[in-house]
């Protein structure tokens, strides 16, 4: 396969499918906990990876769909500002999650208390981007392209 033939639904199953792959392969039976005031939410993460890897599946579906199902042309522009921060998301978590296990230490005084709120803080900035600006933008783009009348 040719650079110039992968299209921006290859690129969100392959996300998808390495999110899945991480969820089942995980050995440990972790969970992520979330605070929202005084309740806590506990989630295993084969089951976050599931959740995740329907999103960015769900995501390629829908360019799938109207790139070869219904020859709709896309907004370039919107369609890279969408992608960049979706799979753009997933890349700076890693490279996050990377510099963490690397770098940084719990022991010491640190900015933060240790490296799971730095990555849970993370992950909640990279949430209110993906839920208010990139899927609106997706959203937008594909009303515009099964609204928009082909010449």
């Amino acid at each position: 396969m040719n650079i110039t033939t992968i299209k921006i639904y290859h690129l969100f199953w392959f996300v998808a499918a390495i999110i899945l792959l991480v969820g089942i392969c995980n050995p440990d039976n972790t969970t992520v906990d979330i605070n929202i005031h005084d309740t806590y939410f506990v989630i295993a993460h084969l089951h976050l990876a599931i959740v995740l890897s329907l999103f960015y599946f769900l995501n390629g579906f829908g360019y799938w769909f109207l790139q070869r199902v219904l020859k709709k042309p896309l907004k370039k522009y919107l369609t890279l500002i969408h992608s960049v921060i979706v799979l753009g998301s997933f890349i700076f978590y890693w490279l996050l999650v990377l510099y963490c296990k690397l770098f940084l230490s719990n022991s010491g005084f640190t900015l933060f208390y240790d490296r799971s709120q730095l990555i849970n803080i993370t992950l909640v900035i990279e949430f209110i981007l993906i839920a208010f600006i990139a899927l609106p933008i997706f959203i937008v783009n594909v009303s515009i392209a099964i609204f928009k009348k082909n010449n």
